[in-house]
């Protein structure tokens, strides 16, 4: 159970990051005039209003997320939720696995249980 809940503040930490490490990127301008983009990921979950530029020649551009204590932030619940699953299952199973190695090879170096330190 132990290991659940540290997989679990291990990956709200990773969710809470995400925005700053998934940028949008718009290769051409597009056709509704949109004042909002959402970052974050695998699924997006904050959004931010942006400035975005008005001459078809200054595209291809890239957004970055800007911390929530300088621009208005809106977070979505439901999609911070499946991100927060995505990673969750993610970091748990490589956990999971690397766990399983590093105890097989443990137990591949004759450190079982039950063996007595002569039998070595």
């Amino acid at each position: 159970m132990k290991r659940v809940i540290y997989v679990l503040i291990i990956s709200i930490i990773v969710s809470l990051c995400s925005p700053f490490v998934f940028h949008n990127y718009l290769e051409k301008k597009p056709l509704e005039q949109k004042d909002t983009l959402t970052f974050g990921g695998p699924i997006p979950f904050a959004e931010q209003k942006m400035q975005l530029p008005e001459k078809e020649n200054q595209y291809p551009a890239e957004f970055s997320f800007k911390s929530p204590l300088e621009t208005e932030t809106k977070f979505h619940i439901i999609p911070f939720l499946f991100t927060l699953l995505c990673y969750f299952l993610l970091i748990f199973s490589v956990y999971t696995v690397v766990a399983s190695y590093s105890k097989k090879a443990i137990d591949r170096n004759g450190r079982k249980k039950g063996k007595k330190d002569d039998e070595l």
